[in-house]
């Protein structure tokens, strides 16, 4: 049996290093994988499981809940919630820091992806601080780790993923990411308070001695710091701003209240939500054939992706289950006496490894047919939690260098320069991790919900 995980893995490996995108390489190794210690005989299993799989109504819930964040997205809700943050948040130090955050936890909970979170808001967000003098990388920063959040807040396409692939109830998946996003949006909040209050240079509050310092970086701030702040005040009411923002509130309040109180399926309230987004964008007059195809091409492109995510890693799953190999690590580490949370510990290190490495989602997928044994019947961790934790080190891999993906679509679409970027994410990575231990040190923060359902 060690002969055999070391093929898989040398198989795998050089998949990956030969440029093989994850989801082929994954494909690639169950396929020798089969040919080699399953024979023939199992080689249709492939087909089977592809239909089989792709045919569970639980697919069916990611492109929907995709449906309904694209359309949202693309019909600038993300900028309606950040005028609103913008102006009630103004004339607090670090104030429009905070707006972003808090328009990144609301959008989360109507998109579901990290990368589109942060495209959405990252343009406009981004723009605001920097004309308002606050430094590039506290700015991108912020917009880069509020952005994560899309994927822990529900409707999490990694949750569903993630169900989809364990068996777990998404139900509970989801729920079970609500609590845990909003304490970290709330410790982003509290980091930005602090941080702007013990260094206001990042908010553009320079004293003249700062300003004539020879370590002084006039570069690191989009405009000249000397200058006259540029006003962003808008002239409309609280209620003008808030108003469009009512109809995407109530959304999130139906999908989600649905869910939790067993009225809907996963699958059911996700239609509710793609049908309400659709409402919303057509009767704010924001629908036309662009913003249609555009969500539409999205929204292929995103599910074609998932589900040939999914088929490649049920197929791994299949090969190490039929060697046994996941349950023979499983009681291999239940008797070797160490400590549960020190394994815990390692797999948060490879994971966080594997996530500065690779795109965090696939890292999830590539990892869970070889851990999720060993962490649920092995070591006895809560399924549910096991998700929300490995959602959490898939934000951090989100923003950890050099592949974070959130990192090159705010490069993209910001124009900062990748340095600011890179210095940017730093504090809010150790506040995701910050969060990381106090989940594990507290798992009943994330399964309040689920066990209340």
């Amino acid at each position: 049996m060690v002969v055999q995980l070391i093929t898989l893995i040398t198989i795998l490996l050089i998949a990956l290093f030969a440029g093989t995108p994850v989801m082929g390489a994954i494909g690639v190794t169950a396929s020798i994988g089969m040919i080699l210690f399953m024979g023939g005989a199992f080689w249709d299993q492939f087909g089977k499981i592809a239909y089989t799989s792709t045919m569970n109504n639980g697919f069916l819930i990611s492109p929907l809940f995709l449906l309904m964040s694209e359309f949202l997205a693309n019909g600038g809700v993300a900028e309606e919630i950040f005028a609103m943050f913008h102006k009630l948040l103004i004339k607090i130090k670090g104030g429009l820091a905070m707006a972003t955050t808090l328009t990144c936890t609301i959008f989360a909970a109507l998109c579901g992806s990290s990368p589109a979170t942060a495209a959405s808001v990252g343009v406009i967000a981004t723009r605001s601080m920097t004309r308002r003098k606050y430094r590039k990388d506290f700015a991108i920063g912020t917009v880069a780790g509020a952005g994560t959040l899309g994927i822990m807040i529900p409707p999490s396409m990694t949750l569903v993923g993630f169900g989809i692939l364990t068996g777990t109830s998404i139900a509970k998946l989801l729920m079970a990411g609500l609590i845990p996003g909003l304490m970290l949006s709330a410790m982003m909040i509290v980091s930005i308070l602090i941080r702007s209050r013990v260094n206001p240079a990042l908010v553009g509050e320079l004293k003249e001695s700062q300003l004539t310092s020879p370590k002084f970086d006039p570069d690191a701030y989009a405009v000249d710091i000397r200058a006259q702040a540029d006003s962003e005040e808008s002239g409309k009411s609280l209620w003008t701003l808030l108003r469009p923002v009512i109809p995407s509130l109530v959304l999130i309040v139906v999908v989600l209240g649905t869910m939790y109180t067993g009225i809907t399926t996963p699958t059911e309230a996700a239609a509710i939500g793609a049908i309400g987004a659709f409402l919303i964008v057509l009767f704010q007059r924001k629908m036309n054939k662009g913003v249609f195809l555009t969500t539409m091409r999205g929204v292929a492109r995103s599910s074609t992706m998932i589900i040939f995510m999914m088929v490649a890693g049920y197929s791994l799953t299949l090969v190490l289950s039929y060697l046994g190999i996941p349950s023979a690590l499983a009681k291999s580490i239940a008797s070797s006496g160490l400590n549960k949370y020190v394994v815990l510990t390692l797999v948060y290190i490879l994971w966080f490894i594997l996530g500065a490495l690779m795109d965090p989602g696939s890292m999830v997928v590539l990892t869970v047919p070889f851990l999720w044994t060993t962490l649920t019947d092995g070591l006895g961790f809560d399924p549910v939690w096991i998700g929300v934790v490995a959602t959490l080190m898939t934000e951090v891999g989100m923003i950890s260098p050099p592949v974070g993906l959130n990192l090159f679509v705010l490069k993209a679409t910001s124009g900062v320069e990748f340095k600011y970027i890179l210095k940017g994410v730093w504090p809010y990575i150790l506040v995701l991790l910050l969060g990381l231990v106090i989940l594990t040190a507290f798992p009943g923060i994330a399964l309040f919900l689920p066990n209340h359902m």
